[in-house]
């Protein structure tokens, strides 16, 4: 039977990048390829944890436009939801606004970067853990990765004493990646964005950037952003599936 993995879906493109390029769910499934999972999106801003989680092998948590400096109560269910997975040793892994909600739920403050924005394709370094970890299996020290966001998980307030450990850093955030407990994972960067992507993104946040035509020559494919949800996908949820 093939494992079944939650999509909680807790946000949408802007309208010029979805009426161009499609949603979330359709970026990720395309990064599921021929892999044997099923995606299966769940609306998360119902403001509750569904029903069935015991049904899934495995959670992705999206992107949001949405901001934890400015919560809104469906955020409770979502936090929840990491909690859940990690109680029941279900593989997660955050993106971005995921990312964030991993760091709340384990005590982390996510706040504004006083640095700005992010867009475009950037480099991340991996930490001596992350260097390690199975979420980066095959990948060097030092990759390329598409961002969008301007919150970040304020790295002071992160404990080892909760379970927390950093993988991934860069000049504009110290908290790239993540490792909570074996199964809990996530990256502040989009592995789902193709270069086409994050061009429209950086064009909807021009006006916030301080040098938008870099940050559009800098847009491009980022393979190993890509490999990074696929080690999730082998080493996390298809490698539990199995043991289960």
């Amino acid at each position: 039977m093939r494992p079944r993995i939650c999509l909680y879906v807790v946000g949408e493109p802007p309208p010029p990048v979805a009426s161009a390029h499609g949603r979330y769910e359709d970026w990720f499934t395309r990064l599921c390829g021929q892999l044997p999972v099923d995606l299966e999106p769940v609306d998360g801003s119902a403001g509750r944890i569904p029903a069935g989680l015991g049904a899934y092998d495995g959670f992705v948590i999206t992107g949001s436009p949405a901001s934890l400096t400015a919560p809104e109560p469906w955020m409770e269910a979502a936090v929840e939801l990491v909690r859940h997975a990690y109680g029941e040793r279900r593989p997660l892994l955050g993106v971005c606004f995921g990312h964030q909600l991993v760091g709340a739920a384990f005590g982390g403050a996510v706040v504004n970067n006083p640095r700005g924005w992010e867009v475009s394709t950037c480099a991340v370094e991996l930490t001596e853990a992350g260097r390690r970890d199975p979420l980066f299996d095959g990948l060097p020290e030092r990759i390329d990765v598409n961002f969008s966001h301007r919150d970040i998980i304020d790295e002071t307030t992160l404990s080892p004493m909760n379970g927390v450990t950093v993988l991934a850093a860069n000049d504009l955030c110290a908290v790239q990646a993540v490792a909570a407990g074996p199964h809990v994972r996530s990256v502040q960067f989009h592995p789902e964005f193709t270069g086409s992507i994050i061009s429209a993104y950086v064009g909807t946040r021009a006006g916030d950037l301080p040098d938008p035509d870099d940050a559009l020559d800098r847009a491009a494919d980022c393979p190993a952003g890509e490999q990074v949800f696929t080690n999730f996908l082998r080493h996390f949820v298809l490698s539990a599936s199995v043991s289960r």
